[in-house]
Parts: structure tokens; sequence; C-alpha cells
């Protein structure tokens, strides 16, 4: 990881253990910090820190955002290694959640995260003016349900041993992955009170870089380490996944990722200094090993 995504996840981290701490005891709240604590590269954060540096936003305008999508990634998680899913028993280098506290306690500890973000986003201490709470909000939900991660891991399951087109494959790997960092760089445009256009247009950058990490996930089954990534590998073509890889072959796959990757970059070159921190993760993503 860069120096400074590093530096951003334990920030991120620092804010989560202190809200967890704020919240009532219950059963529940062991899964959900083992889940959101237990390590992880906290690179969406990295992208909304990262895109909040292209409007001179200070880091307390988007701390909360922050840990609200990570709530919402471990929630996608906990949910995708049950055994009704992926049945993945590793994550991050340890056993699933599922493994270590039962699937109920993990359904409902993914549960309760996708709730908590919302609560992070609305709470009284987060000072940023309502309207722009009700919006983010709005667009988190959007992100994060049907329309997108829900549906996309609907999508992914759905087309395990079947035949699909490019068209295909690249929809569902933008909702299952590519929402969530499309919220990331909405969000801080939102905050930043930027107009619709301009929204609209960090909307989709975030999830063209989404869409380039889901691929570099696609490259480290193929190629990866359990040590480094910490997860299962190898799965993808056991469980027949429709991946851009089963089309097109893994060369292939990889040079469209590489203009892919150009293609972000060009659209960051007009924020000229500004954006080289967001520039250092994006290329990070594509080359990273975990």
């Amino acid at each position: 990881m860069t120096n400074q995504t590093t530096i951003y996840a334990k920030k991120i981290d620092i804010f989560l253990k202190k809200y967890f701490k704020k919240e009532k005891q219950s059963l529940l709240l062991k899964p959900m910090i083992y889940s959101t604590l237990g390590g992880g590269k906290k690179i969406r954060s990295s992208i909304i820190m990262n895109t909040g540096k292209l409007f001179n936003l200070r880091e307390s305008k988007l701390i909360n955002i922050c840990a609200a999508v990570e709530c919402i990634h471990s929630y996608s998680l906990i949910h995708d290694d049950l055994p009704c899913m992926d049945n993945d028993k590793i994550r991050r280098g340890k056993p699933s959640t599922h493994i270590k506290f039962g699937e109920s306690s993990a359904v409902l500890a993914g549960n309760s995260l996708l709730t908590l973000a919302f609560e992070m986003i609305a709470d009284k201490n987060y000072y940023i003016d309502n309207k722009s709470k009700v919006e983010i909000i709005k667009q988190l939900a959007l992100c994060s349900g049907h329309t997108g991660i829900a549906g996309g891991q609907e999508l992914d399951l759905f087309f395990e041993k079947k035949k699909k087109s490019f068209k295909q494959i690249i929809n569902m790997q933008r909702k299952k992955t590519g929402k969530l960092f499309n919220f990331c760089c909405l969000s801080v445009g939102i905050v930043a009170k930027k107009d619709k256009v301009d929204q609209k247009k960090l909307s989709l950058l975030g999830e063209e870089i989404g869409l380039l990490f889901q691929l570099a996930d696609d490259f480290i089954d193929i190629k990866g380490s359990l040590k480094l990534s910490g997860k299962s590998l190898r799965k993808d073509k056991k469980k027949g996944k429709s991946t851009l890889i089963s089309l097109k072959g893994y060369e292939k796959s990889y040079k469209f990722a590489i203009n892919l990757k150009k293609n972000i970059l060009r659209k960051l070159l007009k924020y000229v200094k500004k954006a080289n921190e967001l520039i250092n993760t994006v290329e990070f993503i594509l080359e990273r090993k975990f």
C-alpha cells in the first residue's frame, strides 16, 4: 500500500473503534468489530480522502463517510463468505466471520453493519448540512441495495457456470464492486457542493476505479498467493464464475485493465498536483498483490 493509504487506514480504524465503544452493548458487537477492524486495506476510504484533496476538503468532513463505507464493505464481505453464497472460510488471513461466530450471528452482524453505516452519516456530531446528509444517505442506499452491491452479488451467483457476454460481465462487476466506489467519489462531490454535472463525472470516475479494483481482484485469484492475499484463491474457475478472464483470457483482460487505468488517469490530469494521492492509489490498485 502507499504510505498515505496506510495512514488513512489507521485513522479510520481509530474512528471505528471509538464509534463502537459508544454503541450500546449487544452480542453482535464482537462479530461486527471482528469483521471491520480485522485488517483490510481501507482502499475505499483512501479514495474518499484522496478525492477530498481535489476540493480542499478537511478530513473531518469526510471521516464519517469513510467509516460508513467500511461498514458497508464489511457487511458485503460477511454475506459473500456465507455457505449459501461463495462459501469462503478465510478472509484477511483469518477465519471468516461465519466460521468464527456461526452463520446466524454473521448474517445479523452484517445486517447491523449495514444499518450502522446510515447511523454514522445521520450522526448529530457529523457536522455537515442536513440537505447534504439526506442526499448522501440516499446515494449510499442506492449503491448498497438491489441496484448496487446486493444486485451485483446476485448476478455474480446467477452467472456461475453460464456463458455471459462482455457487456453482462462488466455490468455485473460495476454493480458488485463499482457502485460503492461510485459512492466514494460522488459523496465527496456532494460535501464539496459540486453541481449535478460534476457529481455525475465523479460518480463515473469512482465506478471505473471500482471496476479496476475488481479486475485486479480477478488477476490476484489467478496468480496471487494465499499468504499475501489472506483469502482463498483459484476459486473463480472452480465455481465457474463469469469474469473477463474466463471470457477473454488473462492477457487480453490485463490489457483492458491497463487501458481502463490510463483512461482514469487522463481524467485526473486536470486537477494537476491535487490529484497526486489519488493517482498513486489508482496505480496501487492494479499493481497490488493482495
